[in-house]
């Protein structure tokens, strides 16, 4: 689940990604240093809802034993914002909420996926239960233009689900993914074209969707720190939508292989 980091140094924006996230050294557990990515709200075009999303998202990947980065909630004390050298940085650091999200900065072997990468079969397991992961919480964002993903070796992480569970009111003919053609636009995904026609076995991670249990779902709900509150009505529909998904993800799993063919 999310742990809690506080933030005592700023080490600098990072060079990509749309929310301009910054990376932070951090102490958690106990006092041990961390290099953290973390997303401010105001960096967020939806504010704390982008962060709750991410939240849930990251909360949902783990126990699918989907290979996210750590997630922390980071603690920001007030006065980093006053020591920014950045002008940008530190507009953003006043302006937000004391709570952002945080994602474990990746070994520095780790690059971005890119058209030239493949799935290796050690990758697998992993790549499926991502093409699955990203039909449920609706993310569009894991495509060639803009990946989300790195990659060393055999070894990926996935990242950045900010975008994750869109209200279905602003999807256009929206299906759920274990409706008949409900995965229709999962052809763009980065893993799309590695998956098909290949042997692909579901079974362990039809168990681990099996095993989230309503209990558990409302541990992630609990988890949103009273700093996001205003997001909640945004992380009941998101869990709503992993519920209903959890209770199909045997035609989940049937509309994944169609596509995949």
């Amino acid at each position: 689940m999310l742990r809690r980091a506080v933030a005592y140094e700023i080490v600098r924006q990072a060079t990509s990604g749309r929310t301009k996230p910054v990376v932070m050294r951090c102490e958690a557990d106990g006092g041990r240093p961390l290099e953290v990515f973390c997303k401010l709200s105001a960096g967020c075009e939806e504010g704390v809802l982008n962060l709750a999303r991410e939240a849930v998202a990251a909360s949902l990947a783990a126990d699918l034993q989907l290979p996210v980065p750590a997630p922390y909630l980071v603690e920001i004390p007030p006065e980093l914002a006053s020591v920014a050298t950045e002008p940008d940085v530190a507009v953003r650091l006043a302006a937000s909420t004391p709570v952002a999200f945080g994602s474990l900065r990746a070994a520095s072997q780790f690059g971005v996926w890119t058209a030239g990468h493949r799935v290796t079969e050690a990758m697998l397991p992993h790549a499926s239960g991502a093409f699955v992961f990203d039909a449920v919480i609706d993310n569009a964002d894991r495509r060639l233009s803009n990946p989300n993903c790195l990659v060393a070796g055999d070894c990926i992480r996935l990242i950045d689900h900010e975008l994750a569970f869109p209200s279905t009111a602003t999807i256009v003919n929206w299906q759920a993914p274990w409706r008949p053609d409900g995965l229709g636009w999962m052809n763009g995904h980065i893993f799309f074209r590695s998956l098909r026609r290949r042997s692909l076995d579901f079974g362990p991670l039809r168990k681990l969707w099996d095993a989230l249990s309503d209990m558990r779902l409302r541990e992630y709900r609990n988890a949103i720190p009273p700093e996001w509150s205003e997001a909640l009505p945004a992380v009941d529909a998101a869990i709503d939508r992993v519920r209903s998904a959890r209770d199909n993800i045997d035609g989940v799993i049937s509309e994944a292989r169609q596509v995949l063919q």
